[in-house]
């Protein structure tokens, strides 16, 4: 497979796609291997996505986490 990032859902897709051919032994040994490889590419390449969303996500919650934190209810809200 070519060095290229695929997209996040496309890759998971394909990552379906090999599992399905694997699992129905309908190819050969040397075919699941190569199959099995492109797997495990797939796999680190949606692994470092998922991270890279976890600490966008992180970043974006302590950011409004301060920006909360920094405003002060008022004593007579709500009244």
């Amino acid at each position: 497979m070519a060095k290229h990032r695929m997209a996040f859902e496309k890759a998971m897709a394909r990552l379906e796609e090999i599992v399905v051919s694997i699992e129905q032994g309908e190819i050969g040994l040397e075919d699941s291997i190569k199959r099995f490889e492109e797997g495990m590419s797939l796999i680190r390449q949606c692994r470092t996505v998922l991270a890279d969303a976890e600490m966008k996500i992180q970043h974006l919650q302590a950011s409004g986490a301060e920006g909360i934190e920094s405003v002060e209810p008022s004593e007579n809200a709500g009244t």
